[in-house]
Order: structure tokens, then C-alpha cells, then sequence
């Protein structure tokens, strides 16, 4: 079986993977903003996790040799990746989608890599020139362009809150990613990740809870809402986490750095012919400082993942004419 399965990666152009996860994910932040439109967010953020997990640690087992984690530090690792990347930035975002579009939320979620970044230079010990330094002021002027709508005072507040949100979710998202690196153990990536969805799951329900959040009565859900939360639970969720453990194997995990480009453009496209929504001037301003920002701090990563995708496309271009 898993054979076959490796076989089937291999079939996979890198190119239109990360074009793939990169549409995927990104139609998910719009999907998001119909969803909490009815649904209380955080307990819409856990229904989706609990599905995606189980689904991931359905596949773990299918092609990984362990799902149970055996150390201790392998649950701290689950722990860790789900309070932070999942449970935290998701309340983040999805709290956040209450108040602002989801194009919006897109955007400030490319901050992550820039602050993740800053934040290996304490606890990974990474060196980091002014470069890196330029591209974390210009991530921050990008947010702080973000919140200021040309629109009401009224208006101009809810937006400060929304992204005020989704920047603290990915602060979270960040220390997470960086944090589980001083975790090496040998437990599959998408065993980590199945485990990890459900525990963060498990911490939204909690605080979905604590916010006093009920389930509507499902006659008062919409088919919008209903297949919005299809979308993210199993398309984007399950499925987007499918096709980046794909991809990682096929071109690694470093170039899929460049899907963080494609999911503001992927959110604005669908948030515009599908929602009808305005992208304003500020938006599109804000996700080319961010992108500016996130281009230098990234810029050597970014090189090296354009060169291997080229290197592995080449490779399988020569391997097909030979196989003719």
C-alpha cells in the first residue's frame, strides 16, 4: 500500500502542488468568514479539527510506521503544536474573522514566517542581519496599514480588533513552529500533526465553553454555512494537510515557504467573485509590504526552494523523455 502511495507522489509536479495547497488553504479564510457568520467561531474552528485530525491520523497509519507517541517529549511536541499552531492561532483567526473579511486575515497570517524569524534568534540561536531586521518593520507597517481603513471611526475600530486577532493568533502560530523544532524525535510528521488537531480541538472546545458558545439549531444554518464548513474541514483541512505531506516529500518541506505568497491572492480572488466582496486599496497596500517584508527575511530560503523546484522539475522532465 504504501508503495503505491509513494508512487503516486512522485507523480505529483511540484509546481502545481504548491499552486495547489496554496489555493486550497487560501479560499479556506473566506470560507472562514461565512462559516462565523452563524456558527460560534471557536466551536466551528474545533468541529473542523476534530474531523481533520481524525482523517490525518487515519492516513498516518496507513503510511507511517508509528502514530502512538512512546517519549515524553513527543507529547510535549503534540502539545506544544496544537495549543500554539493550532488551538491558538485558530481562535486567533477565527475570532478575528468575526470583524474583519477573510482576505483581510489572509494577509496578516503571511506574518508568521517574519516573526517566526525573530523569534529563532533567542530561542534556535539564529543569527539575523539588518536585512531580517528591514523586513520585520516592514511586516509590522504592513498590519499597521491594515487597520487603518479608509472608512468611519466605528469601522476603523471593529477592523483594529479583527486584525488585532489574527496578528495574536499568528504571534502563536509562530512561537509554535519555532518552539517544536528544539523537539527532534522520531515521530512521523503526520502522526505529530494528527495528534496535535485533535488536542487543539479539544483546548477550543474548552475555551468555546468558558466564551459561553452553543451550536445553533442546525435549521438555522444555511447551506452557505454548511458547505463553507465542508470546505474548511474537509477540503482545505484534511485535504490541504494530504497534499503538503505530499509535497514535502516530493520537494521538501522548505519550499513550501512560497504557499504563504499564494493565499492572500487565493483568499482575494475567491472573497471577490464569490462573496462580492471590495478589496479595498489598503488590502492590496498592506499585502505588498507584508509580502516586501517577508521576501528579505525569507530571501534565502525563498532562493534555495525556486532552485530545487527548478533542479526537481528538470530531473522529472529528463526522466519522462527517457522513459519515452
Amino acid at each position: 500500500m504504501r508503495d503505491i502511495l509513494n508512487r503516486s507522489h512522485s507523480r505529483v509536479p511540484a509546481p502545481l502542488a504548491i499552486i495547489g495547497l496554496g489555493f486550497l488553504w487560501g479560499a479556506g479564510f473566506p470560507a472562514i468568514e461565512v462559516v462565523v457568520a452563524e456558527i460560534p467561531p471557536l466551536t466551528a474552528a474545533a468541529i473542523r479539527y476534530v474531523v481533520s485530525g481524525t482523517i490525518i491520523l487515519g492516513y498516518a497509519v496507513i503510511t507511517t510506521d508509528r502514530v502512538k507517541p512512546q517519549t515524553a517529549r513527543e507529547v510535549v511536541a503534540i502539545l506544544l503544536v496544537g495549543s500554539f499552531m493550532f488551538g491558538g492561532f485558530q481562535a486567533g483567526i477565527y475570532l478575528g474573522t468575526q470583524y474583519i473579511s477573510g482576505a483581510v486575515a489572509s494577509v496578516v497570517a503571511t506574518m508568521s514566517p517574519v516573526i517566526a524569524a525573530l523569534i529563532a534568534v533567542p530561542v534556535l540561536g539564529e543569527a539575523r542581519g539588518r536585512p531580517d531586521i528591514a523586513g520585520f518593520c516592514l511586516g509590522l507597517i504592513g498590519v499597521f496599514i491594515l487597520t487603518r481603513p479608509s472608512t468611519s471611526s466605528a469601522s476603523q475600530s471593529m477592523t483594529a480588533i479583527g486584525v488585532g486577532f489574527v496578528f495574536v493568533g499568528t504571534i502563536l502560530f509562530a512561537v509554535g513552529s519555532v518552539i517544536v523544532q528544539l523537539f527532534d524525535e522520531d515521530l512521523p510528521t503526520e502522526a505529530l500533526q494528527g495528534w496535535a488537531m485533535l488536542a487543539g480541538a479539544m483546548l477550543l472546545v474548552a475555551c468555546g465553553m468558558l466564551r459561553g458558545e452553543s451550536l445553533p439549531a442546525v435549521s438555522s444554518i444555511t447551506p452557505a454555512a454548511v458547505s463553507s464548513l465542508l470546505y474548511i474541514t474537509m477540503i482545505a483541512g484534511a485535504g490541504g494537510y494530504l497534499l503538503y505531506f505530499r509535497l514535502v516529500r516530493h520537494v521538501g518541506a522548505t519550499e513550501t515557504t512560497l504557499v504563504a505568497y499564494l493565499e492572500p491572492v487565493s483568499a482575494t480572488l475567491v472573497s471577490t467573485m464569490i462573496l462580492e466582496t471590495t478589496i479595498s486599496v489598503e488590502t492590496v497596500l498592506g499585502f505588498l509590504v507584508i509580502s516586501s517584508g517577508f521576501t528579505l527575511v525569507s530571501r534565502r530560503t525563498i532562493r534555495r526552494a525556486a532552485d530545487d523546484i527548478r533542479a526537481n522539475t528538470a530531473d522529472k522532465s529528463e526522466q519522462t523523455t527517457r522513459g519515452d
